[in-house]
């Protein structure tokens, strides 16, 4: 059997297991009764592609690309949700394949906004407090009560308020959606198996939980699962050590490792040290920190 095609199964068989787990223990992941994440609010709805078939992904991405899909900037692409024939392709590395391009660009997006709001926060920080407005002071009220920290507190704010990785976001959603062919991730868009314990919101109750307390969120797009998703890792109490780990990259001027902070997230699963290495092996294997140097067309 080819070398891939092993990794691959490997990948499966893990992501597999793993499902199982996280269904039946929600606690492990450290999520609060108030996981839902923020809206999308300044990504329009028209700004979505909406995609039937998997074919049309290529389509649609060709119409502006033409060569390697990871090559150069990335077209402002936002497909809302993948189709549901995506398991049936055979050809793994065309399924993969995919799955990234549609990945890709939301993730690429939504670091974009954080990265805005890092700046004007940095810039906020070095502004003497008599010197801010009514409008700032909301502003970073909003911003507080997102990431959960005191708006006066902008260390803790800057440690909370900056980017993930693409090729850690993808690793994640590839084994928590077995590459977007999960049940979640193609009915509801539940790429990363969010929960929610306010029965009274959409999603799906685990089949293989009796009388569960929660629910897997359900979301209107891609994206908003993908931001819920960050906004776990940048909050959470869980995941603290990713967070203080990014900082000092920051603070030494190193890039952003996503190999070294998948290496802190031992709480985000009951794997503990066996989900990091999933991780890092499924960023390793196929090559998703080329991703991380990637921009959107026309960035500012």
């Amino acid at each position: 059997m080819p070398p891939a095609r092993i990794i691959w199964l490997a990948s499966i068989l893990g992501a597999l297991s793993l499902a199982v787990i996280l269904i039946a223990r929600p606690e492990i992941r450290g999520l609060c009764p108030s996981c839902a994440p923020t809206s999308v609010s300044e990504i329009l709805s028209n700004q979505f592609v909406r995609v039937r078939h998997a074919s049309d992904i290529d389509d649609v991405f060709a119409k502006q690309l033409g060569g390697d899909p990871f090559l150069g900037d990335i077209p402002r692409i936002f497909v809302q949700a993948l189709p549901s024939d995506l398991g049936g392709i055979v050809d793994v590395e065309r399924r993969k394949r995919l799955f990234l391009q549609v990945l890709l660009p939301q993730t690429l997006r939504l670091n974009e906004d954080i990265r805005a709001d890092r700046a004007r926060l940095i810039a906020i920080a070095q502004t003497p407090p008599d010197g801010q407005s009514t409008e700032i002071a909301a502003w970073l009220a909003r911003v507080a009560q997102e990431y959960r920290a005191d708006p006066t507190d902008y260390a803790s704010l800057l440690a909370r308020v900056d980017v993930v990785p693409p090729s850690l976001a993808i690793a994640q959603g590839a084994i928590e959606s077995g590459w977007g062919t999960s049940r979640f991730a193609l009915t509801g868009n539940a790429l990363f198996g969010q929960r929610t314990f306010d029965l009274s919101h959409a999603g799906f109750r685990p089949k293989d939980v009796e009388d569960a307390n929660f629910k897997v969120r359900r979301f209107e797009s891609l994206m908003e699962s993908i931001w819920g998703y960050m906004i776990n890792l940048n909050t959470h109490p869980a995941h603290a050590r990713f967070r203080q780990l990014r900082a000092q990259m920051r603070q030494e001027g190193n890039a952003i490792d996503s190999m070294a902070l998948a290496g802190t997230l031992t709480r985000y699963s009951e794997e503990g040290e066996r989900y990091v290495s999933l991780v890092q092996n499924v960023i390793s294997a196929n090559n998703l920190r080329r991703l991380d140097g990637r921009r959107l067309a026309n960035s500012p």
